[in-house]
């Protein structure tokens, strides 16, 4: 059954693949859009993540962004078939690249470098747009459950030289990849069970502490990257800007703290642009939710 469902996948991909892109993305929006208004439990926590981030905003407006960034949701979902299976010459004709000599330079003092991204815009075309300008970047991602469509999806995304780690294979990698000058690909605006618990976006969230860790003991370099969409086209401005560290302490937990805190912080301009680009569908403060229900509000910098 498994091997039939990925048949049936990828046989879908192909065909919208056949689709002219901008379609492909208008197609998806409107089924974004439909699906704002039948998935009501997705509707509802971004609904109640946008009140939680933007109190000051009318609930007309909070309801507009959720349904957009359903819209955006959607429009990617039908533009992954194009990103999996167009040529490289395409993809990068319909992206502009801004900050990667910073990047490439920060690469050569021998240390790699850490890419922080984010469910932001077509988030599977953040990875691959920067794949087909540089070869080097290793992503640690969660595996699909069903092996058939898991090799499918993990060929396309590894198709111009992105190395995919899933979860389960541990780190040991990672060193050596980083003393090679290579990137290393984190997501970091997903609920992290066991994670440290650091304001994002004003209210405390857990997330990896991964990048941290290297920072504070080898000095790694760490970049954000955006992935800006160009009106509603399947155009993008791909956008790299390093982050700068807080001088360490000396206090292990406490300098860990502050370096995520720092790269949290880094990228929420980009979302307050234009927020109908993030995905607010995923409970991003699930920390507060189950535990700290008493806590309405965090100010920056408190623990």
């Amino acid at each position: 059954m498994n091997i039939l469902q990925a048949a049936l996948v990828r046989g879908i991909f192909w065909f919208i693949r056949l689709i002219p892109v901008r379609l492909a993305g208008a197609i998806g929006a409107g089924l974004g859009r439909l699906g704002f208004y039948l998935i009501k439990r997705r509707r509802c926590i971004a609904e109640c993540n946008l009140a939680r981030i933007y109190p000051e905003r009318d609930r007309r407006w909070r309801h507009r962004i959720a349904r957009e960034s359903f819209a955006e949701m959607g429009r990617t979902i039908l533009e992954t078939p194009h990103v999996f299976l167009r040529s490289k010459a395409f993809l990068q004709s319909r992206t502009q690249v801004e900050g990667e000599d910073e990047l490439l330079a920060a690469k050569a003092q021998g240390k790699g470098a850490f890419l922080t991204f984010y469910h932001h815009s077509n988030w599977e075309m953040c990875g691959m747009a920067y794949s087909t300008f540089v070869s080097d970047l290793h992503c640690i991602y969660r595996p699909l459950k069903q092996p058939s469509l898991e090799h499918f999806v993990k060929q396309c995304r590894e198709r111009f030289g992105v190395s995919m780690h899933p979860r389960q294979e541990g780190l040991h990698w990672l060193l050596k990849a980083l003393k090679q000058g290579h990137s290393i690909c984190v997501l970091l605006d997903q609920h992290l069970s066991g994670g440290m618990p650091v304001p994002f976006l004003g209210h405390l969230a857990t997330t990896t502490t991964l990048p941290a860790i290297f920072v504070s003991k080898h000095d790694t370099p760490v970049f954000a990257v955006a992935l800006h969409r160009i009106g509603k086209a399947f155009r993008f401005r791909l956008q790299f800007w390093r982050i700068d560290m807080p001088a360490m302490t000396g206090d292990k937990n406490a300098d860990i703290y502050r370096i995520m805190h720092c790269i949290g912080k880094s990228f929420e301009p980009v979302i307050n642009q234009r927020p109908e680009m993030w995905l607010w569908s995923h409970q991003r403060w699930k920390l507060l939710e189950e535990h700290y229900k008493e806590i309405t509000e965090v100010v920056y910098g408190t623990p």
